[in-house]
């Protein structure tokens, strides 16, 4: 019986060395298996007469390597829970919006030129343009073709020798020859208005001669 127990002690301990990774359950059925087999053949082998004890001895070895299979062995460590998964990256920042656009820059101020021409075009009391006069309106004319965006303003006038409504009369046919000259020079009469204001807007002293030469006028007014 005692070489029975030293057999099942040699038998438990080349099994433990491969235990490892077993549950207690799993080692008590290797233990008690390799145990039992591995007795009974060594008895059965060493007794020639008494071949009859071979199987009490391998159960008795089975239980007690099963035992103490069962108790020596710890079981497995759980594997290690799985790594968290990463934070998720950060959300990009939005683009700030774009900038406004530059405010559109002012208009251009309207630039007005006006020419005066004084009784060079006329001669006293009349409405017809003076042959000289027009070379002077000529360089008015290739302006206004040169520039078809531009428009013409003509306002008659004259000095206050007469009547007043006669001064009227005087200053819109002066203002209409001025505004038909142009005109029959190849510029749209739509681009050209002429008024008379007679003698109600002098620019110099109607007293004197030089005076009223210069109230005798058309204005000539770019825009």
């Amino acid at each position: 019986m005692k070489r029975n127990k030293e057999l099942a002690l040699v038998a438990l301990g080349l099994f433990m060395t491969g235990c490892t990774g077993m549950t207690k359950t799993q080692a008590a059925i290797v233990g008690a298996s390799f145990c039992g087999v591995s007795t009974g053949a060594g008895v059965g082998t060493s007794r020639d007469n008494d071949k009859w004890i071979a199987a009490p001895a391998a159960i008795g070895s089975a239980l007690l390597c099963g035992g103490l299979a069962y108790l020596m062995t710890e079981e497995p460590k759980p594997p290690p829970p799985p790594p968290p998964p990463p934070p998720p990256p950060p959300k990009p920042k939005p683009a700030p919006p774009p900038p406004p656009p530059p405010p559109p820059p002012p208009p251009a101020p309207k630039v007005e030129r006006t020419i005066i021409l004084d009784d060079v075009l006329f001669d006293f009391d009349k409405s017809n343009i003076k042959p000289e006069a027009g070379a002077i309106l000529d360089r008015l004319v290739a302006f206004m073709n040169e520039n078809r965006d531009k428009k013409v303003n003509l306002s008659g006038h004259t000095d206050n020798v007469g009547t007043e409504a006669y001064n009227q009369r005087l200053s819109e046919r002066r203002a209409n020859s001025v505004k038909d000259y142009i005109a029959k020079k190849g510029v749209d009469a739509s681009r050209i208005s002429a008024q008379g204001f007679g003698e109600s807007k002098p620019i110099a002293d109607n007293k004197t001669r030089e005076g009223r030469a210069k109230n005798r006028r058309v204005e000539i007014k770019v825009n």
